[in-house]
């Protein structure tokens, strides 16, 4: 189960380690956006620091309506006590989880500054 809280702006956080393909290990805090339908994002200045391999370029459609290139990487996470590889893309100032990560498990938040976020698998 991975555990975190709900920031003062009601944006749910959850801890994570993120490692590089030479090993590099950085721990990082990442918002869960259900709106987010790919697994991960990731700022490139951080991309940069872990040394991660180009896997792809494409481009989104964002909620406003712009479109945006984008690079994704292949990443590994720390996800439920295993490392888990993942493609992510390279966008923004946040980390973000999105759906395809949270396939097979359920998400509880409870909705209010210090409330607790909750990612276990599902049975």
């Amino acid at each position: 189960m991975i555990r975190g809280t709900v920031t003062l702006d009601r944006g749910p956080l959850v801890p994570l380690i993120l490692r590089g393909p030479h090993g590099d290990q950085m721990d990082v805090n990442a918002v869960i956006d259900t709106g987010f339908t790919a697994s991960l994002t990731i700022p490139p200045q951080l991309v940069a620091t872990l040394g991660l391999v180009l896997g792809a370029e494409g481009k989104l459609k964002l909620a406003d309506g712009t479109i945006r290139r984008f690079e994704q990487f292949t990443a590994t996470v720390f996800w439920n006590g295993a490392w888990r590889s993942v493609l992510a893309s390279a966008l923004g100032d946040d980390i973000l989880v999105g759906l395809r990560m949270l396939e097979g498990h359920s998400l509880t938040v409870e909705v209010q500054p210090g409330g607790l976020v909750e990612i276990a698998p599902l049975q």
